[in-house]
């Protein structure tokens, strides 16, 4: 599970649930609740995130999070498992 969180794993994570295709890369450090995902959304992301990567994050998915500190979240812990 040593694989990093791409910024295309992001977007591809974020549209899954809902987020717009066209919103741009730069967006993603905005909040959850700014781009309008909100606990489901961020619970699905976990799950995918749990799935994939082997990394829980559930809860620290909050609506004042953003997308980018979620990845780096997921980067760290992926780097300290390794």
């Amino acid at each position: 599970m040593s694989q990093a969180l791409t910024d295309h794993d992001l977007r591809t994570l974020l549209t899954a649930v809902g987020l717009s295709p066209d919103v741009p890369d730069e967006s993603f450090s905005l909040t959850f609740e700014q781009l309008d995902l909100d606990s489901l959304a961020r619970m699905e992301i976990a799950t995918r995130i749990q799935e994939r990567f082997g990394v829980d994050v559930e809860d620290d998915l909050a609506a004042e999070t953003s997308p980018q500190q979620a990845k780096h979240l997921v980067n760290q812990r992926l780097e300290s498992a390794a």
